[in-house]
């Protein structure tokens, strides 16, 4: 029957592995973010006097690379999705999404007065 064809990867299989990638992503963007932090002044200890023009620039650099490195990280998973199957495609999307909504939620907590 066409119905009963065992699939050669397990079902749990595609969409751990959507999961998986998209949060790899996110890794990389955090990560970009640092070193755009490093090239524009910031992080590099206590001892470093940055006025507020320059605390602005660093968050600006981090910001605008932050917004590529997502813009790149979804044109990758609808560009996966369109070539996977519907399982890969509802683990890329729920990794990007879960990702994303997490990273924003620490952010915005670091604005939350007593929050951390």
């Amino acid at each position: 029957m066409p119905g009963d064809r065992a699939s050669p990867v397990p079902a749990g299989t595609a969409v751990l592995a959507g999961i998986g990638l998209a949060v790899l992503g996110h890794l990389l963007a955090v990560a970009a973010m640092g070193v755009a932090a490093r090239l524009t002044g910031g992080a590099r200890g206590s001892d470093v006097d940055l006025d507020a023009g320059a605390r602005f620039g660093v968050v600006y650099a981090m910001l605008c690379t932050y917004a590529v490195v997502q813009a790149f990280l979804l044109a990758n998973v609808l560009l996966l999705s369109a070539y996977g199957g519907p399982r890969l495609k509802a683990g890329l999307f729920a990794g990007w999404g879960g990702g994303l909504v997490l990273i924003v939620s620490v952010v915005a907590s670091w604005f939350v007065p007593g929050a951390a």
